[in-house]
């Protein structure tokens, strides 16, 4: 049982440890109408789209260009 814990105690603490990538670039956001600075970790085009992978609050997901008012990205 104790063997369990520790194993259990173990993975929770290593997993906290994770480093997140740098951004590229980052982005403002109408979030709830308000204005909020997003970091975004990776562009890609689909379709002649712009899509960029965001973090919080777009929760890391591959989110639309139109999203975001302004953006400090290049492409």
């Amino acid at each position: 049982m104790m063997k369990l814990i520790f194993l259990l105690a173990s993975a929770i603490l290593l997993s906290a440890c994770q480093k997140l990538p740098a951004p590229v670039c980052t982005g403002t956001a109408l979030v709830g109408g308000q204005e909020t600075s997003v970091n975004i970790y990776d562009i890609r085009k689909i379709a002649n789209q712009t899509e960029y992978k965001a973090g919080p609050p777009f929760n890391w997901q591959w989110v639309s260009k139109t999203n975001f008012t302004h953006t400090t990205c290049d492409m």
